[in-house]
């Protein structure tokens, strides 16, 4: 199954909208990867990891190589 990705509502959603960027990496607690993906929740991770209330945070460089990803969209 695809996810879409919602440019309208990545603030309002702290960056769930991001869906499909969650499909290609779920791992990953960054969901707004690419420019202009606004991801409020990742700055809240940040600001936590910072105050060492948060650690073992994944990125979609640090996740294993996936070959089959297609980037949909622009």
């Amino acid at each position: 199954m695809q996810g879409y990705n919602v440019p309208y509502c990545g603030l309002i959603t702290m960056g769930e909208a991001w869906h499909n960027n969650h499909h290609a990496f779920p791992s990953s607690a960054r969901l707004g990867i690419r420019d202009g993906e606004i991801d409020p929740g990742w700055w809240v991770l940040l600001a936590l990891r910072r105050a060492g209330l948060v650690w073992g945070v994944k990125t979609p460089e640090m996740l294993p190589y996936r070959g089959n990803l297609v980037r949909l969209g622009g």
